[in-house]
């Protein structure tokens, strides 16, 4: 076999291959959890913030209100969750890889994850090390986060042994 046919026997495989990828979209179901998280050089998150429904079906945000602080928590109504799925689909989160690192080691630094939960079982789970994705979707989630638990309740620790 001559090297230019088997050249381009391979360059059409590999094209071929990248055509065939599945292509990343937006879940179709409701969105029922959100959590974000990040974590500097200390022990523990820097920050911490996760929305998820309780026992009775109602959105709860547990969230921090400064860095490495306690926990808050606050109830959330439907038009709070729709500012989040409007955040994900504005910055197209549902297309960020699963992982993020530098090119170089890093030995100390910084991470962070970002989750998102539907109802018809889709998620969106990514996360990174002294990395991160382009555009401003973690931030605004963080904003949108920080924003809502203000008025929030302090949680009770001795409540969360017991889960």
């Amino acid at each position: 076999m001559s090297k230019g046919l088997l050249l381009a026997c391979l360059t059409a495989g590999f094209f071929g291959l990248l055509g065939c990828a599945p292509k990343k979209t937006m879940p179709a179901g409701d969105l029922v959890g959100v959590e974000y998280t990040r974590s500097g050089t200390m022990a523990g998150y820097e920050y911490e913030g996760r929305v998820q429904r309780d026992s009775t079906g109602a959105f709860v945000l547990r969230a921090m209100k400064e860095n490495y602080g306690p926990l808050f928590e606050k109830k959330l109504t439907s038009q709070d969750m729709e500012k989040f799925l409007q955040i994900i689909k504005e910055e197209k989160m549902y297309l960020y890889k699963e992982s993020y690192r530098p090119k170089m080691e890093v030995l100390d630094g910084w991470g962070w994850s970002f989750s998102a939960y539907f109802s018809d079982g889709s998620r969106i789970r990514s996360y990174g090390s002294n990395a991160s994705p382009k555009g401003s979707g973690l931030g605004r989630i963080y904003a949108c986060m920080n924003s809502l638990i203000q008025d929030g309740i302090p949680v009770d620790p001795s409540a969360d042994d017991n889960q």
